[in-house]
This record gives C-alpha cells, structure tokens and sequence, in this order.
C-alpha cells in the first residue's frame, strides 16, 4: 500500500524526508507526502476531513491534545523495549490523559545566537541585550536583535519574556496574571525593538525560516533561534559562519532564564494504527540512524544512546553547544495540555502584534490578551 503522510516542513525538518526514498530501497513500500507546511498551516490541516485519510502525521506536544480525535494511541503498538532509549520526560509529554499519542522527534528550545565579530559577550540580561543591539545597530544593513514577528513564534517570544519577568500566563487555574509589571515589561521589551527600529519594519510578516535568513546572511547582530537551524548557519554559504556563539537566554527582570519549548513527534492515526506499513515508517522516522542524522544538522536527539554518539565525536565547540542546550532543557517553560490551546497561540499574537507595534496600548493589551484566554478556556469546558 501507499503510507499517505503530513509533514511539518522547512530547513529544521526536510533533510529527515530525503530519507524517504530510503525507506522505500527498505521495505518498498511507497509514502506520498499529502500535505507539507508550517505549523499553522499543518494544524489547519490536520483539523480537516482530509486528515484522516492520512496513515502518519507530524505533531508536536502543544498540539497534539487538539488533535486527539484523529490520533492513535501508541501504548499497545509499541513494545516497551522500543521506547526504553527515549527521554522519559519527553514520552510523559506526549501522553495525553496518560496514553502515549505520539513518539518524539527532537527537543525543541532556543538559544541566543550572537555574532562574536560584533559583540564580544553574551548578554546577562535583556536590558544588556537591548544595550548592546542599540550599539551595533544600522539599519538597514545591520539589526540589533531577531525574534520571529508573528504566529507561534511571536508567541513564544511573549510567553518566555512574560514568564521571565514574574507573570503568569498559564496559571494552574488558566487565569493569566499578566496585567502587572511583569507583563507590562514584557510587552515594552517588544515594543522597544520594533519601534526604536532595532528589528527590520518587515519583522511582523516573518515566521522562524526569514528570521533564521537574515542573522545567516550577516543582517543581525544578534536571535533566539532553535537548534535546526544550527547547520545551516555553519554551512560554506553561510554570511556569519565561525563568527556566532551560542549562549542561554539572558535574565530576565527576576534574575530567571527561561526557553519556551516541547517536543516535535509523530504519530498514527487512527487508520494509520491499523496498517503494518504506517507502522514500519513511524518506526523508520524515529530510528537511531534518523535521529542522528538530524542531530548533525543541529537538532537535539530525544534517544540517550544517539545523544551519547554525538556528544563522544564533538569538537569543544560542539561539546560546549551540547552543553549550553542542556543547560536550556533544564529552564524550559511547557505549555499546558489542553484541546483549544491553538487556538491561543493564534489569538494572542496578534493581540502581542498590536502592542508592539504600538496600534494597541500595552494595558490594553494585557487586558483583551487575559479575556482572550479567558473565552477560550470557558470553550474548552463548554461554558
């Protein structure tokens, strides 16, 4: 039969799918990739009829409780032995009310990347960062600082500040307690790089893949960016290649560091459950050898024994990178599990949009931003 498959795509995800045709020379089964596209784009496919005419699908851990309908448990398909080399936090965060729904591709978190021919140090805190971007800036040649300006990475951005500087945006309760100081600092830390124009004007129309372009191609001094990217960045074409560091994020108003971060996976729908060939891709995707590949284009491998390989054969540059990411793992704040959380991502950037670009008042902000989650939280429990 023909495994029919949606994938997450872009330069962090496409190198695994070349070795498609590998799996094909294996077990001459054919994949057909029915649909391929950003996260938005994926999830708004995923939520369509069509999906379930897929057999294997890329999730991720924030996702997938939306996505519960048309996945499969994994538990009774996948033997313990097979799972016993994964991270086990990263197996407990691809359950779903205590069923493993999906089995893990990488970790996911961001390091600040700077550019070592023009800052001779990591940044301790954002005020130090926001220093340091106004001291290298020249626009249009050079910005001082990238974050993504717009959708889930926007998000992102505002969830990891706001965390950072004492607020809450979800609260045990899913009340956010952000219409305080530390919300408002987190909204005027954005704010103050687009408007003083230490972000390119076109920022709120870049996802993650043009943020990543403009630092490769020498344009920024300085970016949160994921761990994907990292090979590209040191690739023969790449503008910034031996001249970037990578560091934690700085501090932020509490003295606390914090990534937003999860887990990209893959999972079987309910068709795919019941089909050997599905099955023998889902376990090709998450093989040693695929991790490892993706490991050397820079992402994290979520199998210990893949881990172990890469950290033995690094350089020390390689081995301090190893080292910075696991430092990250050990600061990640993780979304909660909730069916409509989406939905909250896709409400809210645009909300953290409007303040930065100074359309909305930062109080005002804050405020439609906690009745926004509000509405979608009452949603969630039929109310």
């Amino acid at each position: 039969m023909t495994v029919r498959v949606a994938l997450i795509s872009g330069p962090m995800y496409d190198a695994l799918y070349a070795r498609l045709s590998h799996f094909f020379q294996q077990r001459s089964i054919e994949v057909e990739i029915v649909f391929t596209g950003d996260h938005p784009a994926l999830n708004a496919f995923l939520a369509t009829d069509a999906a379930a005419a897929c057999h294997l699908v890329s999730t991720h851990t924030k996702y997938a409780p939306s996505q519960k309908a048309l996945l499969a448990p994994l538990d009774a398909l996948l033997d313990p032995a097979e799972l016993i080399d994964f991270t086990p936090q990263l197996l407990a965060l691809a359950r779903i009310d205590g069923q493993l729904y999906s089995a893990p591709r990488n970790i996911d978190v961001r390091l600040l990347h700077y550019r070592t021919d023009l800052i001779d140090h990591a940044p301790a805190t954002w005020d130090e960062l926001l220093d340091l971007a106004r001291a290298v800036n020249r626009p249009p040649d050079l910005y001082g600082f990238l974050f993504p300006g717009m959708e889930s990475g926007l998000f992102g951005a505002f969830y990891e500040l706001v965390e950072m500087a004492g607020a809450e945006l979800f609260p045990p309760d899913l009340a956010p307690q952000i219409e305080n100081e530390g919300g408002r600092w987190a909204l005027q830390f954005l704010r103050t790089c687009y408007v003083e124009g230490l972000t390119p004007p076109a920022l709120t129309g870049w996802h993650y893949d043009k943020v990543h372009d403009c630092f490769r191609d020498g344009h920024a001094a300085m970016v949160g960016d994921w761990p994907g990217y990292y090979a590209d960045y040191c690739s023969a074409t790449s503008a910034v290649r031996d001249r970037f560091a990578l560091a934690l994020y700085p501090a932020g108003p509490t003295g606390k560091t914090l990534v937003y971060g999860g887990s990209h996976t893959f999972g079987l729908t309910r068709r795919g459950a019941d089909s050997a060939d599905a099955q023998a891709l889902l376990r090709f995707l998450i093989s040693p050898e695929q991790q490892l590949l993706e490991a050397q284009q820079g992402s994290v491998p979520v199998r210990s024994s893949v881990m172990e390989t890469v950290q033995q054969s690094a350089s020390p540059v390689e081995k301090q990178r190893w080292e910075t990411l696991a430092a990250a793992i050990q600061h990640v704040v993780i979304p909660p599990k909730f069916a409509r959380y989406p939905l909250v991502e896709e409400v809210l950037w645009r909300t953290v949009q409007a303040a930065m670009t100074d359309k909305l008042t930062i109080d005002d902000a804050l405020h439609v931003m906690t009745v926004q989650i509000a509405e979608i939280v009452a949603g969630e429990h039929g109310r």
